[in-house]
């Protein structure tokens, strides 16, 4: 390489990594503008409603979606969650979440769809159920052959079926692996 080629191989990294940044900029602007949508949505329906929330839905300081606070939570005489609303992308409308003011860390889930001024009341209700974590299989699989380990068995016969079950598990982990990649790469 010569003295020569170093400016040209400079200028077109400097090229990518402007590119780059544009496409950084865009994906933020483009986040921040569907943030600001969805507030505004939130806060048409509730006008709509004649919901005069608590605190109006914006934009937090990372630029996503703040929910409409429109309940404080009670503790006497009833128990009644905090409700507040939020856009959601799946259903088009308004959704209601509570969370459960009782947890050191609330964690706000969905409840319900706005589709009235009752359900801002039945949502103080309704304690969110979040889906259960995707198990991981690959890693219980690994686990498993971690926890029976061959060595220890003190019976030939034992490791021999403990072994095969290792090499088992292995194959298939290794096919699901392949199988993976290459339906990420068609």
């Amino acid at each position: 390489m010569t003295a020569t080629d170093q400016p040209a191989t400079t200028d077109w990294l400097a090229a990518a990594e402007a590119a780059h940044q544009e496409q950084q900029i865009s994906a933020v602007a483009q986040n921040l503008q569907r943030a600001q949508r969805h507030a505004g949505l939130v806060n048409a329906r509730l006008a709509e409603l004649g919901i005069e929330p608590l605190e109006a839905a914006g934009i937090n300081d990372r630029g996503n979606l703040r929910l409409a606070r429109l309940t404080q939570p009670e503790f006497m005489p009833y128990a009644r969650y905090e409700v507040r609303a939020a856009w959601s992308e799946d259903d088009k409308e308004v959704e209601l979440h509570t969370a459960d003011w009782e947890d050191d860390r609330p964690r706000y889930g969905r409840v319900r769809l706005l589709n009235s001024l009752a359900d801002v009341a039945a949502a103080r209700r309704e304690t969110p159920t979040f889906p259960a974590p995707r198990r991981d299989y690959r890693l219980e699989a690994i686990r498993a052959m971690d926890n029976l380990n061959a060595d220890r068995l003190n019976n030939a016969h034992v490791e021999e079926i403990a072994n095969a079950i290792h090499g088992n598990t292995a194959a298939l982990l290794h096919l699901a692996d392949t199988i993976a990649r290459i339906s990420t790469t068609v």
